[in-house]
């Protein structure tokens, strides 16, 4: 029998080290018995040049990827801005999707309301309070669930019971737990 297949979704692909976390996240599943998957994997010697005919095919095979795994792992961490990488958040709803167990973690557990309105303060654009709703200058509600991430994607990582981990390793830990519970 071979070892469950845990995606590992994260935007470390853009990292100029990409190749080494991934890797070092993957010795990490091994510890648990796990085979940790990473989009580099399909990803091996394919050539994109960044036109729009790429887009569908490399859609595809991340999404065939996912498909082969047995649980994802995703990286919440907020990425080029105060939220965390929509590609992870996709990869984390068609894991659900799939009736398949996802774990979160983030290594900035500050509420997700809290990360815009510094956002907001950065650009100076403050949001406001009007009543209990935090208003952006646009009229905008911010969600203020005081989850680290907006509450559709934090429930992605919530489903199963197990709360938003602060590191990787946890996150591995916890489906472990589930898929040997399955």
């Amino acid at each position: 029998m071979s070892d469950p297949r845990i995606y590992i979704a994260s935007p470390d692909i853009y990292h100029p080290q990409g190749l080494e976390i991934a890797e070092s996240k993957k010795a990490i599943c091994a510890r648990y018995a796990l085979e940790g998957v990473v989009a580099t994997d399909f990803l091996a010697g394919v050539q994109f040049v960044g036109k729009a005919a790429d887009a569908a095919p490399l859609f595809r095979e991340r999404l065939k990827n996912i498909q082969g795994c047995d649980a994802l792992i995703a990286d919440m961490t907020p990425f080029r801005g105060p939220s965390m990488d929509p590609t992870t958040a996709f990869e984390m709803g068609a894991m659900v999707g799939l009736g398949k167990p996802v774990a979160g973690y983030t290594l900035d557990p500050a509420p997700y309301a809290d990360r815009m309105a510094r956002f907001h303060a950065e650009i100076d654009e403050s949001l406001m309070r009007v009543g209990p709703r935090l208003v952006g200058p646009n009229g905008f509600t911010i969600e203020d669930f005081t989850l680290p991430e907006a509450v559709t994607i934090a429930g992605a990582a919530l489903s199963r019971g197990a709360p938003i981990a602060q590191d990787f390793e946890a996150a591995v830990r916890w489906v472990r737990r589930v898929i040997l519970d399955s």
